[in-house]
């Protein structure tokens, strides 16, 4: 059953580039979850140029992104979240509005990041981030670690790490062994596979 409301409009960010505004449109039952909710809202400005350039901003296995109607569901904060070009957003697993509002001012704050990469010509090219997907796997990751399977991770392989970083559930740092000197060329090979900025999405800083 649909909660009666009236339209709610939240102020994200007093200034921002793109993304400002949010208002929560409406609130039903969340059909995965019992005594949670799903939220439908919208921003105050389309995002459709963004959204692919998202995609690089979270672990692979956190997204899914349909190209042809650049549409992108996050898998976060133990939710889904999906952004359409409209601006439109849907939130699964939710407890409340306030909940709600504080999950979305997080993705609000990556797009207009990545809109400011997009319009000073510093986020990478739909293309290139096409190419890029295309060619991740485990393996391609694998290949660029340091194979000694020192479990110093909390991962018994470097495999098993591997897989476990594609689904967003280790961030690259743990592998400690990419610090050491010895080990520039495995960076330098991550870079070239992932990119930085995906490599970010799993936590390195460079």
């Amino acid at each position: 059953m649909k909660v009666d409301m009236e339209d709610i409009r939240y102020t994200l960010f007093s200034e921002a580039p793109l993304v400002g505004e949010v208002t929560i449109k409406s609130i039903r039952p969340c059909v995965v979850a019992e005594n949670m909710v799903r939220v439908l809202m919208q921003f105050d400005k389309e995002i459709g140029q963004v959204i692919p350039s998202l995609v690089t901003k979270y672990p692979p296995g956190k997204v899914n992104y349909l190209e042809k109607k650049n549409v992108l569901t996050l898998s976060i904060h133990q939710r889904l979240v999906t952004l359409y070009p409209s601006g439109k957003v849907s939130m699964n697993k939710t407890v409340d509005k306030e909940e709600a509002i504080h999950v979305i001012k997080d993705v609000a704050g990556v797009i207009n990041e990545t809109y400011l990469e997009i319009q000073g010509g510093t986020s990478a090219s739909h293309d290139k981030i096409r190419e890029k997907l295309s060619k991740l796997g485990p393996l391609a990751i694998y290949d660029c670690l340091p194979k000694t399977n020192c479990q110093l991770c909390g991962e018994v392989t470097c495999m098993a790490f591997a897989l476990k970083l594609l689904s967003g559930d280790v961030e690259l740092p743990l592998c400690t062994e990419l610090f050491e000197p010895w080990n520039t060329s495995k960076v330098q090979c991550l870079e070239e596979v992932l990119g930085l900025e995906m490599m970010q999405s799993m936590g390195w800083k460079p």
